[in-house]
């Protein structure tokens, strides 16, 4: 189903050769901010420091005479690149938020299957991301065309900070009803394998794997490791339950993330309805969306294996009740669970103006 998405993209450039590029980036706003703050200050820590002996086959370190070391973690400052482009229909309830975009503008909304104007629209952002020493990157590629027959986006998601990466290409044929809209098609995804741990299927011995992936044990507990690229042994632990405790998760993950890695991109393609409700007054609103994909057929030997439990889904809800010129209430949430891993916002309060 690889064809499915190369077919959106196509039609997505006929339209951006037919319309022509100064109608398509018209009304859009391409934005670059950077923000920085202090980094949180890490809580004291100490270790003693074994003096190590020249040769790691006789004899464990000497801790009795080691050094106090301070660990307390120095974290470089907080920051937050951000470089995008983005042209998005507000809805009558939004305004909008700021003088300036920064890339923080992100509402619930921008995900809602039906768009409150026609034609094309997109969001392309990618950020970089430190956050008390944790250095992610965060992209998010989103094209969508709306007509009052039939739906079409390409979106492309790689958030570090949730592990969670995937493309996605559908189309679908859409019935309105006023405020209500019915939308039905097909999609399909690429992801990484989701829901499967190589290291479940080592048959052996947990000091047997150790020493399959290069870590090696001595004089009773002694371990170390041989480093490929610098071409040397290193010092990790003078006990077992050093290693097993501080050291063997590192092994493990590194394990599984070469496996992973080396099975690809995984493909399938779903089947998806949708719900879109859209009210809007004066003093009250109410937008909800939704999308459900029930059936699912993998393409790739890793596809994710779903039990029982077929249904995957992305969800959104916005309400807002203005009671009178002092008290209002307010709502906004969304709702996305793709493979097992789910990815959610709620924001929910009052407002009183004293006058």
């Amino acid at each position: 189903m690889k064809k499915l998405l190369i077919i959106i993209l196509l039609f997505l450039s006929f339209k951006v050769s037919s319309q022509g590029l100064s109608s398509i980036l018209r009304f859009s706003t391409f934005y670059a901010s950077y923000s920085t703050n202090t980094p949180q200050i890490g809580a004291p820590s100490f270790m003693v420091q074994g003096t190590e002996p020249d040769n790691p086959y006789d004899f464990v370190p000497n801790f009795v005479d080691g050094e106090l070391i301070e660990l307390t973690p120095q974290y470089a400052p907080n920051v937050i690149l951000t470089l995008g482009i983005r042209k998005i229909a507000r809805f009558d309830y939004q305004i909008k938020q700021n003088n300036f975009y920064t890339g923080n503008e992100h509402q619930a909304t921008d995900y809602a299957t039906i768009s409150n104007a026609p034609g094309l629209e997109y969001l392309f952002q990618y950020s970089f991301v430190r956050n008390n020493g944790l250095e992610i990157a965060q992209q998010e590629y989103n094209v969508r065309y709306i007509s009052n027959m039939y739906t079409a986006k390409a979106n492309y998601v790689n958030n570090e900070l949730i592990d969670l990466k995937y493309s996605l290409g559908e189309v679908r044929l859409r019935k309105s009803f006023g405020g209500l809209d019915f939308t039905f098609g097909v999609a399909h995804r690429s992801h990484p394998v989701y829901g499967f741990s190589p290291i479940e299927d080592v048959d052996m011995e947990w000091e047997e794997f150790a020493t399959s992936q290069k870590y090696f044990r001595f004089n009773d507990g002694v371990w170390l490791r041989f480093d490929e690229d610098a071409g040397d042994i290193e010092w990790l632990a003078s006990s077992d339950n050093e290693f097993y405790k501080y050291h063997f998760g590192e092994l493990v993950n590194n394990y599984n993330k070469r496996i992973l890695d080396g099975l690809g991109l995984q493909q399938e393609v779903s089947a998806v309805l949708g719900l879109d409700y859209y009210l809007y007054r004066e003093n009250y609103w109410l937008h909800a969306w939704g999308s459900v994909y029930p059936i699912h057929k993998g393409l790739t030997d890793f596809s994710y294996q779903r039990n029982n439990a077929q249904e995957e889904w992305d969800t959104g809800l916005i309400f807002g009740v203005n009671f009178n010129r002092h008290f209002s209430i307010f709502v906004e949430g969304k709702h996305l669970k793709f493979w097992g891993t789910p990815s959610y916002e709620l924001k929910t309060g009052i407002n009183y103006l004293i006058f």
